[in-house]
């Protein structure tokens, strides 16, 4: 049975008589289903409104129908002129109505095109102002001179064009007369996972396809913006990524195989992989370039050329958000590498996008504590590279004939390993296979490092759970907008340092259950007890990388129930989601057999890099 959906209803709406939500739609399944459930939000908010059905006429289309949104919002203010007008696209919806919008003092109020931020702002950016799906019509004289003009345009020019031109028109004839608000991009659900330091999201945008369907078929306007002389022409290797990013999922395995083996040799993996995450808003100080130089001196271990960077930069601005991600990644190669030591382990670990995606950045966590020594951080294409350690991350097709493998694993069945590195153990036996067919040995010894975090972290349970559930989206899933009930908080994935790591760890202690799609969380709550579901988003499957083995593989190799992800819709309220938890938890055996596969594999390490044994006495 589906648990009912629950609503936020806020002062700031609840009971008000001088405002109306209005908006109309087609008798058409899809439109008359999306006008019932914002029918049902909004009367559970207690939001007056107006919602009305229009009929379509023979042949008429989608580019005419959206024109008529113009005269129906003219005619809702007329009949109303003592009240704030709200506009809502039929098929968005939202969960609440927040103090500043219901209360809005300008003209006009709305999202900025694109649902961008200031730092986007104006038509250097954007060819109209306005994204017209949600916003609010003040009782202000040049407000509604606005909605008339908009209404005059539509319905005397005979351009075929959709609501949008018709708006921007008018903005053009009457901006220099009127005052308005911008909503916060991160107020439109998915835009950015919620991370506490600002209002929940209250706009959920709907698409049913007709804008890419028709687009081209309507009158746009053209952006007023010159080319600007001084950025450059992209280069050949500008291009040259560009290309292998269209290519990407297009091409047939047999080829596309091989090129990701040529892509992770010479580098381009590198740079095809995101360095931010794909929600992150807003624009960076920091250049590329800098982000590059910052990023190597830490790789490096080079703490005084880091601090001197960030200092340098401090020196100039204020640290946008990007750059404090990048900033945390670099504080985080520094932390795990210590002080400069020829004792340091060298060790392979995925470390996009930045700060740093939990699960990879567990790998130098458990290392480090392990052996009480630093972690350096070896690239995956560095020809040549002295011998090194691979352990958790789906990282397998990174290793070279220098590379130990202890717990790695794949994530795609047909990943070609190097069957000429050392494999201490794999994360399970689908990775063996995948070993044995590229000519490798026969592995025989499995499990995910992250099995062992108790040992090295314990952490005991809580007598009395908050009686909430926490949710910790794969960091590809972030920007899928997530309708939640007041009963669950999300954590973010994203971050690096020892510090941020553990408390993350503890965090999850606290709550009744965990909902993720990240699967080394996943195998966190399975090593600590603490009741999980693996989850992932309709829709959305494939936004992982891989062919979803890596799960199969991870259980099989700890001796747990192979499960896959469950599919769950955007609108958690939905789901009954503590049906969906297990409460499996990795045996103390198979935590033995991960254990002496780590030291096994730190002990052939110092033997091929011929550590002095004196030198290991005395830092023990």
């Amino acid at each position: 049975m589906s648990a009912p959906i629950e609503t936020q209803v806020r002062p700031s709406a609840q009971g008000r008589d001088d405002i109306l939500v209005c908006s109309f739609h087609t008798p058409d399944d899809y439109y008359a289903e999306a006008a019932e459930q914002l029918r049902g939000s909004l009367s559970g908010l207690g939001i007056p409104h107006r919602i009305a059905e229009v009929q379509k006429a023979p042949g008429e289309e989608w580019i005419e129908l959206c024109r008529k949104k113009i005269p129906f919002l003219h005619s809702v203010c007329e009949d109303h002129p003592d009240k704030r007008i709200f506009w809502i696209d039929i098929d968005c919806d939202i969960d609440y109505l927040p103090g500043f919008v219901a209360d809005f003092s300008a003209d006009i109020i709305g999202f900025q095109r694109g649902f961008n931020t200031p730092l986007r702002i104006g038509y250097g950016h954007s060819a109209r102002f306005w994204e017209p799906c949600f916003w609010g019509i003040n009782t202000t004289p040049a407000a509604r001179a606005y909605i008339s003009d908009a209404a005059r345009a539509s319905a005397s020019m005979s351009i075929r064009a959709t609501d949008d031109y018709f708006f921007e028109e008018a903005w053009r004839r009457n901006a220099d007369r009127l005052s308005f608000q911008v909503i916060p991009a991160s107020m439109l659900g998915g835009r950015t996972a919620q991370d506490g330091t600002g209002a929940r999201p209250f706009f959920f945008f709907g698409s049913s396809g007709n804008v890419a369907t028709f687009k081209g078929l309507a009158a746009q306007h053209d952006r007023r913006a010159r080319p600007n002389p001084m950025k450059p022409a992209p280069g050949v290797k500008s291009i040259a990524l560009q290309t292998a990013r269209q290519m990407q999922g297009v091409l047939p395995s047999r080829i596309a195989g091989p090129l990701r083996r040529l892509s992770d040799r010479i580098g381009v993996t590198e740079f095809l992989s995101p360095t931010l995450p794909a929600t992150s808003n807003g624009g960076s100080g920091l250049s590329p370039n800098s982000i590059y130089h910052l990023v190597h001196e830490a790789r490096e271990g080079r703490a005084e050329a880091v601090r001197d960077r960030i200092a340098a930069m401090d020196a100039r601005r204020l640290p946008a958000a990007t750059d404090l991600a990048v900033i945390g990644a670099a504080n985080a190669f520094l932390e795990h590498a210590g002080q400069v030591s020829e004792d340091a382990l060298r060790l392979h670990w995925w470390d996009k996008p930045y700060p740093g995606n939990y699960g990879d950045w567990l790998s130098p966590l458990i290392l480090g504590k392990l052996t009480a020594r630093p972690v350096r951080f070896q690239r995956h294409d560095e020809a040549d590279a002295p011998p090194h350690l691979m352990a958790l991350g789906s990282i397998g097709r990174f290793a070279q004939t220098s590379s130990i493998l202890v717990g790695t694993g794949i994530s795609r069945s047909d990943a070609a390993l190097a069957p000429d590195a050392t494999y201490i153990s794999l994360r399970g036996p689908y990775s063996a296979q995948a070993v044995a067919a590229a000519g490798g040995p026969k592995v025989e010894r499995f499990g995910d490092p992250a099995a062992i975090l108790p040992r090295l972290f314990p952490h005991p349970h809580p007598a009395n759970s908050n009686g909430r559930i926490a949710l910790v989206r794969h960091f590809s899933h972030r920007s899928i907008p997530l309708r939640m009930p007041e009963h669950v908080d999300e954590l973010s994935i994203l971050r690096s340092g020892r510090d941020a790591i553990l408390a993350l760890i503890h965090k999850l202690h606290e709550y009744d259950a965990v909902l993720t799609s990240a699967m080394h969380v996943y195998i966190t709550c399975h090593a600590y007890g603490i009741p999980v579901a693996l989850v992932t988003f309709e829709g959305h499957e494939n936004a992982v990388h891989g062919d979803q083995v890596k799960y199969r593989d991870y259980a099989a190799g700890i001796g747990l129930p192979e499960r896959m992800p469950i599919p769950i819709g955007p609108d958690l309220r939905r789901r009954a989601l503590l049906d969906l938890v297990e409460h499996d938890r990795i045996s103390e055996t198979a935590m033995d057999e991960v254990t002496a596969a780590l030291h096994d594999a730190v002990a052939l390490y110092d033997r091929v890099e011929r550590r002095p044994a004196e030198r290991r006495a005395a830092r023990s």
